[in-house]
């Protein structure tokens, strides 16, 4: 710091000093003159690692360099490093809101409008068609998904509505081609199909004959607050229109 200072005083009175009315060039050639006092600065200067001179306007500078890893670099963390995308616990995708009708499934060798027309049911009730064909919810179980590997969400919520379709006319119903989707909430957003083992999910398939029932358990994605606002369709042919539950679909306690 003694050594320093010594030099800035020096620098001050022999290099600070400019005579009135006179130019930059002038005023860097006289002190360049001056052995007795400028000689020693610039000895100063270059041993303290410093730079002395004359601007490009006229004004004198010295400044001390950073030490080898400058301050920038110092006012860096060396662990900081992005932080990583936060998941919520059992995030899944972000649903979003589904038509306010949704569209009939479009099946090869079918008519593509309906003709045999039913009317919506709560949960609580079946859709029944005049040719004898009913669709009924038996219940919704809630449960939280636990495993593990793709498309797996641990500790996402779902629910799993078990279905019963009864074939009361007189052909065979392709139960391979019945497609399940269901909204929830004052959005209507649309629920995402779960498959995870702990669901106990079993689809719908081969084919219902006359007079026969089959039950099948289907799992989405639904948090247990907002199954009191509940929509699921049953689309299961081009000659019906869907089957609709619209309600709370709450588990009886």
């Amino acid at each position: 710091m003694q050594f320093h200072e010594s030099v800035t005083a020096t620098l001050t009175e022999g290099v600070g000093t400019r005579r009135p009315g006179g130019d930059a060039s002038r005023s860097c050639g006289a002190r360049s003159r001056s052995r007795s006092r400028t000689g020693v600065v610039v000895l100063a200067l270059l041993l303290a690692g410093g730079t002395a001179g004359c601007s490009s306007d006229g004004s004198d500078a010295a400044a001390s360099p950073s030490p080898s890893g400058s301050s920038a670099a110092a006012s860096v963390s060396p662990s900081a490093s992005p932080s990583p995308s936060a998941s919520p616990t059992g995030g899944g995708p972000v649903p979003t809101p589904g038509p306010s009708v949704i569209p009939k499934v479009s099946r090869p060798g079918q008519p593509s409008k309906p003709t045999i027309t039913a009317g919506p049911a709560t949960f609580s009730r079946s859709v029944t068609y005049s040719d004898g064909i009913t669709v009924k919810v038996d219940k919704v179980t809630a449960g939280v998904e636990t495993g593990q590997g793709p498309g797996v969400f641990a500790g996402r919520e779902f629910a799993v509505f078990t279905v019963t379709m009864t074939n009361g006319t007189t052909k065979p119903i392709d139960a391979q081609q019945v497609v399940l989707t269901s909204t929830y909430g004052t959005r209507g957003l649309m629920a995402e199909r779960v498959y995870a083992a702990d669901t106990g999910a079993v689809d719908f398939g081969g084919q219902l004959a006359p007079g026969a029932s089959v039950t099948a358990r289907y799992a989405f994605a639904i948090p247990t607050k907002q199954l009191g606002d509940v929509r699921l369709v049953v689309d299961f042919d081009g000659a019906h229109t869907s089957a609709e539950f619209d309600g709370d679909a709450r588990p009886a306690s």
